[in-house]
């Protein structure tokens, strides 16, 4: 009788494999720890560049606390994409670049890469996206989704309350302003190129998900984005007869 081990099926592939496998997100879960309480460790140890690990700590933050609030107010969709860790593949090269660019120029003038007044702006810049992110997702509760729904679901409600009473998006808004973390690392390129990017990926999605917020609301929900922003520069909302113009 031959081993399970030796078996080119085994029956525990999935629980790593597939995005609903147990053993997948446990194993993302211990990633994420680690690099966060290495990260901390290393504050103290590398000091001089303590801008890079505070990085480290808040980027492994974040994707922890988008599984978390998943498990918390939406059970039902929750997987290991709720990390959000294979966001994009330019996301994850983004986020290599940022860790290139910042040891390249370290290694050429470490004193500008040391914590100063720039990483500072950039802590609270990112803490006050993150912050307003978990916010906003802890609000809208069971009416947050990670996937733009293009059909209502029952119980779905337009929440207008708390931090929703104001930015129409929040969960976006913390979502590029915490993007823009690059400050805390002093990345001149990467900055910009990150706020590009978030620019151009929001751009298209915040009209496209208000189409289907009126489809399913229809005057209340513009009724509600006449009284509140959206609080990312340059993007607007779709026009009601734009909108109306894509259903055809």
């Amino acid at each position: 009788m031959s081993s399970p081990l030796l078996s080119a099926s085994r029956p525990w592939d999935a629980e790593f494999t597939e995005d609903t496998g147990r053993g997948r997100v446990a194993l993302a879960a211990f990633f994420l720890g680690a690099v966060f309480g290495c990260s901390l460790l290393m504050l103290a140890v590398i000091s001089s560049a303590a801008p890079f690990f505070a990085y480290m700590a808040m980027l492994s933050a974040f994707h922890m606390c988008e599984y978390l609030l998943t498990a918390a107010f939406r059970p039902d969709t929750l997987n290991f994409d709720n990390f959000l860790l294979n966001h994009s593949t330019v996301y994850q090269v983004m986020i290599s670049l940022s860790w290139v660019e910042y040891w390249l120029e370290y290694g050429l003038a470490p004193s500008r890469k040391c914590w100063g007044t720039i990483s500072t702006a950039g802590l609270l810049l990112s803490l006050l996206g993150l912050g307003t992110r978990i916010i906003a997702m802890s609000t809208a509760s069971s009416n947050f989704s990670h996937i733009i729904e293009e059909e209502q679901r029952p119980e779905h409600q337009l929440v207008t309350r708390g931090v929703y009473s104001c930015l129409r998006h929040p969960a976006y808004f913390g979502y590029f302003w915490r993007a823009l973390v690059q400050v805390l690392l002093a990345n001149p390129v990467c900055v910009c190129a990150y706020a590009v990017a978030s620019f151009l990926f929001f751009r298209h999605r915040i009209p496209y998900e208000e189409h289907f917020l009126v489809r399913f609301f229809g005057e209340e929900y513009l009724r509600y984005r006449e009284r509140t922003w959206i609080g990312i520069p340059g993007i607007r909302s779709i026009r009601p007869g734009e909108l109306w113009a894509t259903d055809s």
